[in-house]
């Protein structure tokens, strides 16, 4: 069993509670326990740094040092606290004078950027990978289709060094390939959803989320999946922001595994885009599973 340092963000304890939960299942079948960060709090994802720079740093920073003093990396499955968490942590570890303004305000804690920062794709391929994945499988979801989105933070992280290529990255799309779905080629991987524009601008939000959605539906996917809690509830939203047809559902990458693990899904009744298009696509159980 692997143990790993979990930094939730505010959105899985609200508006995305069933992607924790589902984390938490498919981790643990893969024999992944993750131990949540003590008082942890918001890192400022994904508006603070347009306010006050330092401020910004300031939050992420706090919890990054949580994690320093204890030794440990830290997992985040929200791409935009992931990409808030990343940035802070290049900084710290470059710019002496940031490092040592951020940790005036964080005191008595200390951040010096010595931790490790993954997100939920760096986490599977590390310490479950392709065969373990396959190996686990119950369900045949070769009949679904679907096309991975990565959103425009994942990888696209400035001045950082990043886990994927950041303008055709390939680590989700081998990952849905491992769990039996049939991925489709699209050119809308890291276009913008526009969910920092949902209160502010929601006709912007609305043109970005439903070009997107038209897209997927042309390629003629039965699912748009993501990591990121913000661009689900974006797209998610759409049938709210005056879209009434053409509406696919989006799932998180780990209810796809849930699907082919379980062959069924726990958050079914979370989704606001109905999911049935997904889950009653002919699954045919497969013959052998290795349990973790």
């Amino acid at each position: 069993m692997v143990t790993l340092t979990y930094y939730p963000g505010c959105s899985l304890k609200t508006s995305s509670k069933f992607y924790e939960t589902s984390i938490r299942e498919v981790f643990s079948f893969y024999g992944i326990d993750i131990k949540e960060l003590d008082d942890w709090s918001c890192c400022g994802a994904s508006v603070a740094h347009t306010v006050d720079e330092t401020l910004a740093h300031v939050l992420a920073a706090r919890n990054i040092a949580i994690a320093e003093a204890d030794g440990n990396h830290v997992f985040v499955p929200c791409s935009a606290c992931y990409s808030r968490s990343k940035i802070t942590n290049d900084k710290i570890i470059k710019d002496k004078g940031l490092r040592d303004k951020v940790n005036e305000y964080i005191y008595p804690l200390r951040c010096l950027g010595t931790t490790e920062i993954k997100n939920i794709i760096e986490i599977f391929s590390e310490h479950v990978g392709i065969e373990k994945i396959a190996k686990g499988l119950s369900f045949d979801l070769s009949s679904i289709k679907v096309v991975p989105y990565y959103g425009c933070m994942l990888t696209r992280i400035p001045k950082t060094d990043v886990f994927d290529d950041c303008e055709d990255p390939l680590g989700m799309d081998t990952l849905l390939w491992a769990a039996g779905t049939e991925v489709l080629w699209w050119p809308f991987k890291i276009e913008c959803c526009g969910a920092s524009e949902t209160i502010t601008n929601k006709n912007v939000t609305s043109s970005l989320s439903g070009k997107i959605m038209d897209m997927a539906c042309a390629v003629g996917a039965d699912a748009i999946i993501t990591t990121c809690p913000l661009c689900q509830m974006n797209l998610d939203l759409l049938p709210h922001l005056g879209r009434k047809t053409d509406n696919i559902p989006v799932l998180f990458l780990t209810e796809v595994f849930e699907l082919a693990i379980k062959g069924k899904l726990i958050g079914t009744g979370s989704h606001i885009i109905p999911v049935d298009r997904v889950i009653k696509k002919p699954i045919r159980r497969l013959k052998t599973q290795t349990q973790y």
